[in-house]
């Protein structure tokens, strides 16, 4: 018994060497445990003290082990019977195990603050990469900086799109320059090579944006890169959700036939048909509408009307201008639908722009939809906001309504007066569509006739050394039906040269 109380005496001695390394907390915590102070605690205060022991770093650990193992004799000679020896093993056995527990949770939580670092590592790059990206000016810019960094399938994805929208806001000249120069580029190629190589693993948005940045870029249809990006879109048509097969539908529309183009729609077709019912969004409905297009099976186009009736109380708007041409694109003239958008579109006139006024009414010349109110209502908007538009857009607006046999009498004597006040805003292409627009509707000024119609003989007498014969014949019957004689272009109509021209095309067009 002596022997027992002298090897624990001994034990605490030599942890209490152990503490004096480890410090105060480990001292604390072993006076408590030693103590068995609060006996209805030393459950709990085991448990923390087994925690603590774990926690402990290993450089510790292994001081505490030499101590343990050199500068106290565990048992001893004379005295020490098989239990001691066992008891001391089991207590060895133990520190041991513990320590190496305690070592191998050290390293686990070694591997993953090394994992976290790593992924941090990545976010910062990419983010890098991304404010990098927001800075640049032009498709180039994006090149040198695919060229100096890693990139991943998403940046790949982001660096398409990114010179997309650096190049549509350019005029016509200016995006061919910066596509020759793009094309140029060293890294295009790179860059192309790692879309094709990551659109199997790409996200679905990631690669159906990538589709329709590339096509917009410029890169021909036929090249292995678009035509891969196509079969890649087959194979994973059924993951892309709504707002995909939308991009997809936009994409194909604008795309001439081919095997993966065919392919791709018809897929699409099945697909739209399926989920349809689904379909809440009606801007995506829409462009699922648009890409079906005129040669969509006639149930298909019954299935996207009786969907946009139901959902024609939820209709803004913008959505009954975008409604025309979406059913003008499938060719499908719905009655109470164009009655129900129409309604939608006069009650909210103010503020609509100008293009989207054509658009409704190109859209109801192609679907022979007939709405005078309609029709009324746009013209008196242009009319009351007469300052807001020029010449040039009255006379696309008049060319609609001529399109529609609709008259509108005040829109088209203002723009008379224009004409006659100021000629030289005209070009050819303006005076043949007035000529034309007041003919076959009929319309004579109220007042100023005969100087509006000089004025038009003035302005088309400047364009007569490089007016063609067929222009020139449209010009002179536009006159005539108006009543008035333009003699300097019908002399120049009347001379043998031009009319054995014009006999010639006429025989060419009618055996063609």
């Amino acid at each position: 018994m002596n022997n027992k109380l002298g090897y624990l005496i001994r034990t605490i001695g030599h942890l209490h060497v152990c503490g004096s390394k480890l410090g105060p907390s480990f001292r604390t915590a072993m006076r408590t445990y030693t103590l068995g102070i609060s006996r209805h605690k030393s459950a709990i205060q085991s448990v923390n003290m087994r925690r603590f022991l774990l926690n402990v770093p290993p450089c510790w650990l292994e001081s505490s082990l030499r101590l343990l193992s050199q500068g106290v004799p565990v048992y001893s000679k004379g005295d020490s019977t098989v239990q001691e020896q066992n008891a001391t093993k089991t207590l060895l056995d133990e520190h041991v195990q513990s320590s190496s527990s305690a070592l191998d949770t050290l390293e686990e939580d070694r591997s993953d603050v090394e994992e976290n670092l790593v992924v941090k590592s990545k976010r910062s790059q990419s983010q890098q990469f991304f404010d990098d990206l927001q800075k640049c000016t032009s498709p180039c810019d994006v090149l040198d900086l695919v060229s100096k960094s890693a990139i991943s399938e998403k940046l790949c994805s982001n660096c398409f799109t990114t010179m997309w929208a650096l190049t549509k806001k350019l005029s016509e000249d200016q995006k061919r320059y910066e596509k020759q120069l793009m094309v140029q580029h060293p890294a295009f190629m790179q860059l192309c090579q790692h879309l094709m190589q990551e659109s199997r693993s790409m996200w679905c948005d990631d690669l159906v944006y990538s589709l329709h940045a590339v096509l917009k870029l410029g890169v021909p249809p036929n090249t292995r890169l678009v035509q891969t990006l196509l079969r890649v879109c087959q194979e994973r048509l059924n993951e892309f959700d709504n707002r995909c097969l939308s991009v997809v539908s936009t994409t194909l529309a604008t795309m001439e036939k081919s095997r993966n183009v065919d392919a791709l729609q018809a897929g699409l077709q099945l697909l739209v048909e399926q989920r349809i019912p689904k379909i809440s969004n009606i801007f995506m409905l829409q462009s699922m509408m648009k890409c079906s297009g005129k040669d969509a099976p006639l149930s298909l186009k019954r299935k996207f009307e009786n969907r946009v009736l139901k959902e024609l109380d939820n209709l803004t708007p913008l959505n009954a201008q975008h409604m025309f041409s979406a059913l003008a694109a499938m060719n499908h003239c719905s009655v109470p639908i164009l009655d129900a958008c129409s309604n939608k579109i006069i009650e909210s006139i103010h503020g609509t722009p100008f293009w989207q006024l054509i658009q409704v009414l190109r859209s109801c010349s192609i679907l022979q939809y007939r709405n005078v109110v309609l029709y009324s209502a746009i013209a008196n908007y242009v009319t009351s906001a007469i300052y807001m538009w020029d010449t040039k857009q009255i006379v696309l607006l008049l060319s609609a309504f001529e399109g529609l046999r609709f008259r509108p009498v005040e829109l088209m004597n203002i723009l008379a007066e224009k004409v006659t006040s100021h000629p030289e805003s005209l070009n050819l292409k303006d005076i043949l569509h007035v000529l034309r627009v007041y003919s076959l509707l009929n319309h004579v000024p109220q007042c100023q006739n005969q100087e509006f119609l000089e004025s038009l003989n003035g302005a088309l007498n400047k364009y007569l050394t490089r007016i063609s014969n067929v222009d020139l014949l449209k010009a002179v019957y536009s006159f005539c039906i108006l009543e008035y004689l333009p003699q300097p272009a019908l002399s120049q109509l009347l001379q043998e040269d031009n009319l054995s021209e014009l006999l010639k095309s006429g025989q060419a067009l009618m055996y063609s």
